[in-house]
């Protein structure tokens, strides 16, 4: 796969690869539910080449408890990012484009869809 066919995939842990786990709730964490078809929609774009990245709104004591679930599961990835801000309503702003994708429960094939989103004034 040349680089620029090679897509960075930046995913949450909770509510899309798992249940969603409040840090409040950290005594659950062990035992969350996978979402049925993620790790195998993950592995196989691992297996395709493109980068994962996990970014979630853990925080550092929640480090090893998610690396373990993780490979119990059975999860392929590069990369975790912990202490995501919580809150939602995010905004990421870089110098290259970005696409943004929301979950909404079911790990599905990609379409291309136009919508519209907030731009800098030229």
């Amino acid at each position: 796969m040349g680089k620029k066919d090679r897509k960075i995939f930046i995913i949450d842990i909770d509510g899309v690869i798992c249940e969603n786990i409040p840090n409040e709730e950290a005594w659950r964490m062990p035992d969350a539910e996978p979402i049925p078809g993620a790790k195998e929609t993950i592995n196989r774009w691992y297996d395709e080449g493109h980068y994962i990245c996990f970014f979630t709104a853990r925080t550092d004591e929640h480090k090893d408890v998610t690396i373990e679930w993780l490979r119990k599961h059975g999860f392929k990835y590069h990369q975790i990012i912990f202490n995501k801000p919580r809150g939602g309503n995010y905004h990421y702003i870089d110098d290259l484009p970005v696409r943004a994708t929301r979950f909404k429960g079911r790990f599905t094939r990609f379409i291309r869809k136009l919508k519209e989103i907030e731009i800098f004034e030229e």
